[in-house]
């Protein structure tokens, strides 16, 4: 059998906590230190699934007197920033193309499939500002119902699989603990004084931040949910008022997205690249700058919707809505099923042994 790429990342990580377990300075940090504790061996899943609990706030390493340069040189937070990296590889199907040109081949199909569907469907509406003029509904349905059912089918893979190799317990009360964490982006808070990020003091603002793009995506996911009430339940399609749910819904998140991503660009300019795995540096800038092409577009076109701009901008931000939703999986947008999986089974695992969570 061939050797396991993972084995001598996992041999380290498994030295590293070693000497975090019998030690115990950080075991007021997060939540990764008391799980680590519960743990007398380490298994491939479990150092999966702390990596997966580390929210990578850094305090850990500011606080570490192992830290490099010393020998010992612990360095949780660059480690299980490329544990997390390999594993989200390893739970996706495997594939004869590479990661970056199975990306491009999955975009270039959605956006195929997208321009397909337009040249068969073309636009049904005469009303100015109205999506319906550029694509027809049943087009832009189809285009992106097959791009967010293939997202959801490769995701819900990883997670069974992830679920399976990390040995994932779950409670209704380690849920609903699981939810609330997740909401309050707890992990992010470090000791209680917030993350040492983007250098070594504590600072709040990246998990308001982190808070202004979540709330930004959920109220987009709404606004959308609000159009398909409106248009198939009501009777109203778009264009619809500024003064509506649609609308009001879609500019806040928009908004949000855009300051949030914006934000976090800047902190990430300012942060110390070494502290944390390059590649998945690169896939936390990916994602990032593609949210922020999602949210600036899909506000243009709000903006320019009477000019005659808002065809080609229209376009551009369906493209990107599609494509986004094809190559999900394979980018770090699904950081956030396995954290939050993590969360579930660290919060059940609590619940299991009639101790409070981490406040």
């Amino acid at each position: 059998m061939p050797e396991n790429p993972l084995a001598g990342l996992f041999a380290e990580a498994e030295r590293q906590l070693a000497i975090c377990n019998a030690c115990r300075y950080c075991e007021g940090y997060c939540a990764v230190f008391p799980a680590l504790e519960l743990r007398r061996t380490l298994t491939e899943g479990d150092i999966t699934h702390l990596a997966d609990l580390c929210h990578d706030c850094r305090d850990c390493y500011t606080a570490c007197m192992y830290a490099p340069p010393h020998e010992f040189a612990v360095d949780p937070a660059a480690l299980f920033s490329a544990v997390r990296r390999d594993t989200y590889d390893r739970y996706l199907p495997r594939l004869p193309a590479g990661r970056m040109a199975t990306i491009a081949l999955t975009a270039a199909g959605a956006l195929a499939v997208l321009a397909a569907c337009a040249f068969a469907v073309p636009g049904s509406s005469r009303v100015p500002g109205s999506p319906y003029r550029v694509i027809g509904y049943p087009a832009l349905l189809a285009a992106a119902g097959l791009a967010i059912a293939w997202g959801i089918a490769l995701t819900g893979w990883a997670a069974v699989r992830y679920w399976r190799d990390t040995g994932g317990r779950c409670t209704l009360a380690g849920l609903a603990a699981a939810a609330a964490a997740a909401a309050a982006l707890r992990n992010l808070r470090g000791g209680g004084a917030d993350c040492c990020y983007p250098g070594d003091d504590p600072s709040p603002w990246r998990r308001r931040l982190h808070h202004l793009v979540a709330g930004g995506f959920g109220l987009c996911a709404a606004s959308t949910v609000a159009a398909a009430v409106s248009q198939d339940f009501l009777g109203d399609p778009p264009p619809y008022p500024v003064l509506s749910a649609p609308v009001l819904l879609g500019v806040l998140g928009g908004a949000g997205l855009a300051a949030g991503c914006g934000g976090l660009l800047v902190l990430r300019h300012r942060s110390d690249s070494s502290r944390t795995d390059g590649l998945m540096s690169s896939r936390d800038l990916s994602l990032l700058l593609a949210l922020l092409v999602l949210a600036v577009t899909g506000l243009l076109t709000l903006v320019l919707r009477d000019t005659g701009a808002f065809a080609p901008l229209l376009v551009i931000h369906l493209g990107a809505v599609v494509a986004c939703f094809a190559i999900a999986p394979y980018t770090k947008f699904v950081h956030v099923i396995y954290r939050f999986l993590a969360l579930v089974q660290d919060r059940s695992e609590i619940s299991g042994q009639g101790r409070a969570p981490m406040l």
